[in-house]
């Protein structure tokens, strides 16, 4: 079994920061992947996803980010997803 350390909690972020705007199978892949692995998000993971989630919302809204709906409605499940989700604050 792998560490759930720093580092691997860096590499989440950048999957996610890698899957935003892809109109792939990219962000189902990597919402999936990280709600059924919850332990991989503690309180700065989610504190930095949220950050990240707002902006991608906030070029949506402005028409700046362009991908497609279906995305669009993965990211906000996620989104409410990690707004639930309790973590431990280390």
């Amino acid at each position: 079994m792998i560490e759930i350390d720093y580092d691997l909690r860096d590499i989440v972020i950048s999957a996610v920061r890698y899957a935003l705007g892809r109109r792939t199978m990219m962000p189902s892949a990597t919402t999936e992947y990280i709600m059924t692995h919850s332990k991989l998000v503690d309180s700065r993971v989610k504190q930095v996803l949220l950050r990240d989630l707002e902006w991608y919302f906030h070029l949506w809204e402005a028409g700046k980010q362009i991908d497609d709906k279906c995305d669009y409605e993965t990211w906000y499940h996620f989104k409410k997803w990690l707004e639930k989700l309790e973590v431990d604050y280390e």
